[in-house]
């Protein structure tokens, strides 16, 4: 349980990114070109490739190019490694995993997160109109964290600087006693404009 605890936390901290005015997405963070192998490759083949490339899975394609799965090293460790068989005689369709779940590659990080999270993985594939175009993994979306936190500050600041207003009133001048519509509080009280700058003026002499 103790992998989906960064998550989690993002998540919990994370509520109001969907508000922001712009959240990271999917496809910022993704991992591309796609590198792939066959099912009826031997296992012991996909994991030099991965260690070729120095990565963590490949995606499993048909002999029409079409994704019908992913191995990762968390299969090889677990089905292959732990179980003492031979990865030269085992196929990677035997222990690779099936469907490859998927997100939209506009989606934002948070949802992916959550996707994860839900289906207990930490590698979804990235999709763009129907087209699968990359993969993202928990530790690319981990690795952003710092960035999206640095949007949502940004825009919280530019949010804050919109909402705040001078507050302005109507009433009779606490310093000359006349009457005006445009009266602010000034260390307690309520000053026109032209004393608020005549004591302005009087703290500069």
């Amino acid at each position: 349980m103790l992998k989906y605890l960064v998550p989690l936390i993002l998540l919990k901290k994370g509520r109001g990114l969907k508000q922001s005015r712009r959240a990271l997405t999917v496809e910022e963070v993704m991992s591309f070109p796609i590198l792939t192998v066959s099912p009826d490759e031997s296992v012991q083949t996909a994991v030099v490739k991965m260690v070729e490339h120095d990565i963590s899975s490949l995606i499993v394609v048909d002999e029409e190019g079409r994704d019908i799965g992913i191995i990762t090293e968390r299969d090889v460790i677990e089905k292959v490694v732990a179980k003492d068989r031979d990865p030269k005689s085992v196929k990677v369709k035997e222990i690779m995993s099936n469907p490859l779940k998927k997100i939209s590659s506009d989606s934002s990080i948070i949802d992916a997160l959550e996707k994860m999270r839900r289906s207990r993985i930490k590698k979804l594939g990235v999709e763009r109109e129907g087209r699968l175009v990359g993969i993202v993994s928990e530790r690319d979306l981990v690795y952003a964290i710092p960035a999206m936190y640095e949007l949502v500050e940004a825009t919280s600041r530019e949010r804050l600087r919109g909402v705040v207003k001078k507050e302005v009133y109507e009433g009779f001048c606490e310093e000359c006693g006349i009457w005006s519509d445009s009266l602010n509080v000034v260390e307690g009280r309520l000053l026109c404009e032209d004393c608020m700058e005549d004591i302005r003026l009087a703290s500069e002499d």
